[in-house]
């Protein structure tokens, strides 16, 4: 995928690191404009989807095989992420039934068979979105973003896992689409910065407003493609700490 795609989506996943960072989810969670919350639920999901289908598009160059493999492994780490989060949750609250369910290694992951491998982290995705509302889940990475993130990532490997090995993924086409993405999600973040302003009443959410427009900055990270899928930059460290 070429550099400025993945700039243009990297800093939309600054952006989202900085409002979900311990630093500044409270100088909004709650608080008016309350569509900021809303605008940034949407941006969550749809930057999910845009980073999984680039993760197909950088993979379509070597055929079905490689798209298939790095699904495989999305899916297999967003999974075991999750899981693990669960495991605390669940250790934490003495709920040893639903521990057993998610209580699992990595390696026992990477070893199930495609079909089981489905089974078992759309299990876990269902067992986190019914437990996300529960007390301190959230505090224990139970979140929404989690659970999106393995929901997409369960799509994206369905997409392709019987897909023929020789079958050619059209790159061109998966390409187009993640630039007509990426487009929207600019958009959608030139949108927040109006709501962002708004959080001027404290001095958490005047820190927030300069971490944001530090994350709004587009980084050129050198090169002319990408052959890995973009990765959020760290979020701009807090002023004054």
């Amino acid at each position: 995928m070429n550099i400025r795609l993945t700039n243009q989506i990297n800093m939309v996943g600054a952006c989202i690191n900085v409002a979900t960072s311990k630093d500044y989810v409270t100088v909004w969670t709650g608080n008016p404009p309350l569509d900021f919350t809303t605008d940034f639920t949407q941006l969550q999901t749809d930057y999910a989807a845009v980073t999984a289908k680039a993760a197909l598009a950088d993979a379509a160059s070597g055929g079905a095989g490689d798209a298939k493999a790095q699904a495989e492994t999305a899916l297999e780490d967003a999974a075991f992420i999750l899981a693990r989060a669960l495991a605390n949750h669940f250790k934490k609250t003495n709920n040893l039934e639903k521990l057993a369910q998610v209580d699992v290694t990595k390696s026992e992951i990477v070893q199930l068979r495609q079909q089981d491998l489905l089974d078992k982290t759309t299990a876990i995705r269902d067992l986190g979105t019914a437990t996300v509302t529960e007390p301190n889940a959230a505090g224990r990475g139970v979140t929404p973003a989690r659970i999106t993130t393995l929901t997409n990532a369960i799509n994206a490997f369905t997409g392709v896992m019987n897909l023929p090995r020789g079958q050619i993924v059209n790159r061109s086409t998966l390409l187009k689409e993640v630039d007509t993405d990426t487009a929207d999600l600019l958009e959608q973040v030139a949108d927040m910065d109006d709501l962002v302003l708004q959080f001027d009443g404290t001095d958490a959410g005047k820190r927030f407003i300069e971490a944001w427009k530090r994350a709004r900055i587009i980084v050129d990270t050198g090169g002319g493609h990408s052959g890995t899928p973009p990765t959020p930059p760290t979020p701009p460290a807090t002023p004054g700490k």
